[in-house]
């Protein structure tokens, strides 16, 4: 891998344009109080350089020639500042950046995901929803899929007290795009219906969550059937001038031993290298519910984290980042599982790690503006230990998945009407999978979930374009991918497939006037099917899974029609979609060297059949009332039916959203009081009556207050929560244990 990426780099520098610098120098300042804006980060967005202002407020950045350029400057609890400027050949001094302060969020962020370029949450067509590093932390979540919980849009259902799938458009698992820094989190072996692995990613590495409710596939690929959810990490800053170094000691407890957590970071920068390091120590106790439930035995475990993202400039239009992320959680115990019938059922441990090098170089040419390469290795390891209830017997079971992945992009601005990316993909995965069942002290190897040593691969090529055009930007992409699947398996055949997809999408944006934005869209897309899909035998959700190597791709349309608005003091969006689906990988009965059970379970099989349509309304507002108080809200409306059965699809999240109320002091005191609820969800189809994590006659519905408040004074901040005040006793649809009942929090971050 090392002497790839030093192959990269090198073609790469071969290719760069050397241009004399100019510096552009200034200080950032707070508009309300006329005071300097110390650790705010200065970008240039043709050329991705940032810095960090210093205690003085002083910034200095350097840009590859004189020219025109965008600079913009944010810092927590600020609104994002953005001007263009020109720039001659002597540079700029004194350019001062003056920061608002502000609670207008919505709408107003800048967002990577839903183009793969910068662009304005207000002027993009996608259905967003941005939680930022302000929301993160004030939130101080516990995992990531946590600090999803209440978002809009979002349904976090939640098998495990170690897991945690997002649920978007009424789809969840294999089917929604996991992203990290808009590398592929999803592999071969990503499981249909809901699983753990967003929740093996540290929230302490995260800058920004970004999600794409309804399109994905024609920028990102496979899988983006119900959204693409972005975690894009920390991204360390050049320093203006000499060498900065700084850093966070933090630490999280909640009441009942529920979570101690504790963790550094440290951040070191000149003006041509920059670096951020984070480790992170959990150990989450057993979930106490609300009212009646009590502790939920067995369902706590533990968790370390570690990441490291190097920055360096290689010449005035260039520079490379190496990033690295190491995750482990041991001893996650399935308690949905066990309370039914099975004595051990624990993933133990599970172990992600991801390490990536990116290649990002300015030019002047128009056609060639920005063009960044990456390559990255991604790892999954997972290993399963079963016991039934009553029997002697433990499986373990272990599955190992490398995926090395291959991207090269162009960013085009040919006129100032017209932009787009561009770009080339490839992933390939290679599957370790074994098992052993041991008895009496015997250990007896047999066949993993899926085939030893099995393979898949995506080559793709895409291109997506955006035109301004008076009132109207229109917007149109589309892609080709060509999917493989091999393996190699003596219990059902070698597996040899090669399908293909191709996707487009269109969308129209209607500037209607300066605070309303008109927006229509049609989005197709596809899942290929995976290994686990075609070659997974073993136990899932409701029985027993056994393989079929004939599977074709899932389809989807997308159909969008959306408004967005944004005022001074009120901001707000309105989505209302249909998304046709066909054929769906779905499971249906089958059989095991002749009979319909194994194990006592009933035996499945996966099968293209199924066609369904999934409807919804999402949306949010939020409204400013003065300098002190804003309040803000969400509601999602999803309904599922199952075309070709004609019954609900199963998973349909009931009606959700939430309401809070924000107050925050010049002092740097803040308040949030917010009301989550979900309705009832007893629309079920035939799988949610088969789910043990469903109560009979469906899930209840439920509503929840939780109070945070937060202090910011220099280098202490301090940050608490009371969760949960009516000790609700409830159930998130389709979860696998109950929610915390009333409790406390206290984090804690002395910065240095």
């Amino acid at each position: 891998m090392t002497k790839n990426i030093l192959f990269l780099t090198v073609i790469l520098l071969g290719c760069a344009s050397v241009l004399s610098a100019q510096t552009i120098s200034g200080t950032v300042v707070d508009t309300k109080m006329d005071k300097p804006l110390s650790n705010a980060t200065v970008v240039i967005t043709e050329t991705g350089n940032g810095v960090y202002s210093d205690e003085k407020g002083f910034y200095s950045i350097d840009v590859p020639a004189a020219g025109t350029y965008t600079i913009s400057a944010t810092v927590v609890g600020y609104q994002l500042s953005r001007q263009t400027i020109e720039v001659g050949a002597a540079g700029i001094k004194d350019f001062h950046l003056y920061l608002q302060p502000t609670f207008i969020k919505l709408n107003n962020e800048f967002v990577v995901t839903a183009r793969r370029i910068e662009t304005g949450n207000y002027a993009s067509p996608e259905a967003l929803t941005i939680l930022d590093g302000t929301d993160l932390e004030h939130e101080a979540p516990r995992t990531v899929p946590e600090a999803l919980q209440g978002t809009a849009g979002v349904f976090m259902q939640k098998t495990n007290h170690g897991g945690g799938s997002p649920i978007i458009r009424g789809l969840t698992g294999h089917q929604n795009l996991m992203l990290i820094d808009g590398i592929r989190l999803n592999n071969a072996t990503f499981r249909s219906g809901p699983n753990q692995y967003l929740s093996t990613v540290n929230p302490e590495m995260i800058q920004t969550i970004e999600v794409v409710r309804g399109a994905g596939s024609v920028l990102y690929g496979s899988d983006a059937l119900g959204g693409v959810v972005n975690l894009i990490t920390r991204a360390p800053s050049f320093a203006s001038q000499g060498w900065k170094t700084g850093g966070e000691v933090y630490g999280k407890y909640m009441t009942d031993d529920m979570q101690k957590t504790g963790g550094v970071r440290i951040n070191s920068a000149t003006s041509k290298m920059a670096v951020t390091a984070g480790f992170v120590y959990n150990d989450f106790g057993d979930i106490i519910g609300g009212d009646t439930t009590g502790k939920q035995i067995p369902t706590g475990y533990q968790a370390m984290a570690g990441d490291i993202k190097l920055r360096m400039k290689i010449t005035q239009t260039s520079h490379l980042i190496l990033a690295y992320q190491y995750d482990k959680q041991t001893d996650v115990p399935r308690y949905d599982k066990i309370i039914v019938n099975y004595e051990k059922y624990h993933f133990d441990p599970q172990i992600r790690q991801l390490g990536y090098a990116r290649f990002i170089n300015e030019s002047d040419n128009k056609w060639i503006k920005q063009t960044s390469a990456t390559i990255s290795i991604n790892q999954s390891n997972e290993t399963r230990i079963l016991q039934k209830r009553g029997s002697q017997t433990i499986t373990n079971e272990h599955d190992l998945v490398n995926t090395w992945g291959a991207t090269v992009q162009v960013n085009s601005y040919p006129t100032n009407f017209w932009h787009f990316v561009s770009g080339v993909e490839y992933y390939y995965d290679k599957v370790h999978s074994e098992a052993a069942k041991i008895e009496g002290g015997n250990t007896t190897p047999k066949r993993g979930l899926y085939p030893d040593n099995a393979t898949s691969s995506s080559a793709a090529i895409y291109t997506s374009h955006t035109v301004d055009w008076h009132k109207l930007s229109y917007i149109a992409g589309v892609r080709f991918n060509a999917i493989s699947a091999k393996a190699t398996d003596a219990t059902f055949g070698d597996l040899d497939v090669s399908p293909s997809a191709l996707v487009g999408n269109a969308s129209v944006v209607y500037h209607a006037g300066k605070h309303y934005n008109i927006i229509a869209s049609v989005y197709s897309g596809f899942r290929a099917p995976n290994i686990s899909d075609l070659t997974g035998f073993g136990s899932f959700n409701y029985g027993i899974k056994v393989p079929n190597a004939n599977l074709k791709p899932e389809k989807s349309l997308n159909l969008e029609a959306g408004t967005k608005m944004l005022y001074e003091n009120l901001s707000g969006s309105l989505f209302l979609y249909q998304n046709n689906l066909t054929d769906l990988i779905s499971s249906v009965p089958g059989t095991w060297q002749g009979s319909d059970s194994l194990d006592g379970e009933r035996v499945y099989t996966s099968a293209n059949f199924e066609e369904a349509l999934i409807r919804g309304i999402e949306a949010q507002l939020q409204y400013v009332f003065d300098s002190h108080w804003s309040a803000d809200g969400n509601i999602t409306y999803t309904y599922g039916e199952n075309k070709t059965a004609d019954v609900p699809v199963q998973r349909i999240p009931p009606l959700f959203g939430l309401l809070a109320a924000n107050y925050r002091h010049d002092s740097g005191f803040w308040a949030r009081l917010e009301w989550q609820s979900a309705g009832k969800q007893d629309r079920l189809a035939p799988g949610d009556i088969a789910d043990s994590r469903i109560p009979d006659g469906g899930t209840p519905g439920w509503n929840v207050f939780n109070l945070r408040a937060g202090y910011q004074w220099q280098w202490l901040h301090l940050t608490a929560g009371l969760t949960n005040l009516l000790n609700e006793d409830y159930r998130i649809h389709g979860s696998g244990v109950n929610g915390y009942g009333r409790s406390a929090w206290l984090a804690v971050k002395v910065a240095f």
